[in-house]
């Protein structure tokens, strides 16, 4: 589970038929309708035969072995985005100053004490952080929020990986929230030179 910082959504400008890489969705023809694309998008994917990566293509490798998607097309073309685990994302939010859920913190606290956690006839839990994190805020707003924790959080440690049999929880590298900090002001000098909130959901 993760929350995304991106643009505020503006209504598509057309739509278009891709593997979902944002080069190719960019460059890919337009439809006017979404059902217009989707039937195209019906039609390639059932042709025989192996198809050619699209022209703009992330992962030419690998998305030729997956079906294709009617997609919007954005006004501004590539929208960027910054992407948080649910668990990461718990930091950044406090860093920012906006609330969270009432039972986010308490998840991020147990992850951050340790594991396993004591339970009830010798099992494991390892807890996950439930955010319900969702808002819009304007540019110029969010950056001097960026800008006001860039200056006040202390040089984040990071948290090391934990391991319980196989299954792995991810810690943070050293200086992680610095850095996603520095992503998110980026994104938010994008949407105010393309007139655009910054939104998270």
């Amino acid at each position: 589970m993760t929350v995304t910082f991106t643009a505020a959504h503006r209504p598509p400008v057309g739509y278009a038929v891709s593997c979902c890489c944002p080069q190719a969705t960019v460059l890919a023809p337009r439809f006017g309708s979404y059902p217009d694309a989707q039937d195209a998008a019906d039609r390639a994917n059932a042709a025989p035969g192996p198809r050619d990566p699209l022209p703009g293509c992330d992962l030419p490798e690998i998305c030729p072995e997956y079906p294709l998607y009617a997609e919007e097309v954005d006004p501004d073309g590539e929208v960027p985005f910054v992407e948080f685990s649910n668990t990461n994302v718990v930091g950044v939010l406090e860093a920012l100053g906006f609330p969270l859920a009432a039972d986010a913190g308490t998840a991020c606290d147990a992850l951050e004490a340790g594991l396993p956690l004591e339970v009830p006839d010798d099992a494991v839990v390892i807890p996950v952080a439930v955010v319900d994190a969702h808002g819009q805020l304007g540019a110029g707003d969010f950056r001097a929020r960026v800008l006001t924790a860039l200056g006040l959080a202390p040089e984040d440690p990071g948290v090391p990986d934990l391991r319980l049999g196989r299954t792995v929880v991810c810690g943070r590298a050293p200086g992680y929230l610095q850095r996603r900090l520095r992503e998110l002001y980026e994104l938010a000098d994008w949407c105010a030179a393309h007139g655009r909130e910054v939104a998270w959901h």
